[in-house]
């Protein structure tokens, strides 16, 4: 009885090996096809790999969707006379700990050293509270790579430790989201729900924190000394949202003495709520207002200035 029960086990066990293998293989050869957000992280390196074949210097804007609409290189290069070569990094719905691992895994090791990273953000997104994304630290950010650094300071409980090493692993786990999604999507009506459900997220979370306690950005202060350590100097944009929100003095006291810098945005370019389509994103007619906007501020910037002079001299 044992030697059949043992016998039907490894079967099973066998069967489960082979089901989950085929779902790899699947899932490797549509990994573009998920989602443009998916082609984007898959395309870091090679985003990297051509800066650092541009003369210097070299600017890396790294943020979210909100940069990705908000920010337009093509419209930098129209107010900014011999425009420096830069590069855009905006994976969907990250924050603080993300972009410091990307940073790690991608720029701090690149050839040639971004002179200058321009991170944008919102509301709370700098915080030491922001929720972990363990699927996407594990597959896309940190990986096998920062484990060691994951579990010493942000992954830390054996469950999220397990769900780490997975998607690090398996495409299938790491992108179970986005396949969930694109079910989804078939569903009439869901798209809009979808978009509903996320306009309520995005409000609470860039709610400011209560005011019984001090906020920490002990993970903002990692990602400096990591950049301070390559020698990149770090500028953080707020970009503007509906909704005015103000910046911690704790958080600008952590900037100023991580050896950063900060340009607040907000009410630099005259924004309504009709500039805000669904609520969070800038409209395809107030982001070049924007952008220019912005490039113009950071050419005046005197922070900007010597970062991209030390480039120039190396």
């Amino acid at each position: 009885m044992s030697l059949y029960t043992s016998s039907s086990e490894l079967k099973v066990t066998a069967a489960i090996v082979l089901v989950l293998s085929a779902v790899e293989l699947g899932m490797r050869a549509i990994d573009d096809k998920l989602s443009l957000d998916l082609k984007h992280i898959n395309a870091i390196p090679s985003s990297v790999a051509e800066l650092d074949r541009q003369p210097a210097p070299h600017i890396v804007f790294l943020g979210n969707s909100l940069t990705r609409v908000s920010i337009l290189l093509k419209v930098i290069t129209e107010v900014w006379p011999a425009a420096p070569s830069m590069a855009r990094i905006h994976p969907d719905d990250t924050t603080l700990l993300d972009w410091h691992y990307i940073y790690q895994r991608y720029l701090g090791q690149a050839q040639s050293h971004p002179n200058l990273i321009v991170v944008s953000f919102v509301g709370s997104q700098l915080d030491d509270n922001q929720a972990l994304h363990l699927d996407r630290l594990g597959a896309h950010f940190a990986g096998f790579q920062f484990a060691r650094e994951a579990f010493k300071h942000d992954v830390r409980e054996t469950g999220d430790r397990v769900e780490f090493m997975l998607a690090s692993v398996f495409h299938a786990m790491a992108n179970r989201e986005r396949v969930q999604d694109r079910v989804l999507a078939s569903i009439p009506g869901y798209k809009e729900l979808a978009k509903a459900i996320n306009r309520s997220v995005r409000a609470k979370a860039d709610k400011p924190a209560p005011q019984s306690g001090a906020r920490s950005y002990t993970r903002l202060l990692r990602f400096l000394a990591a950049a301070s350590a390559c020698g990149d100097k770090v500028l953080f944009v707020a970009i503007p949202l509906p909704s005015s929100y103000k910046i911690a003095d704790e958080l600008r006291a952590a900037i100023r003495d991580g050896g950063a810098n900060l340009i607040d945005m907000q009410g630099v370019e005259p924004l309504t709520g009709s500039d805000f389509p669904d609520g969070y994103h800038m409209s395809e007619e107030a982001a070049p207002r924007f952008t220019r906007s912005l490039g113009r501020v950071m050419t005046e910037n005197k922070f900007v200035q010597a970062a991209l002079r030390v480039g120039i001299e190396h």
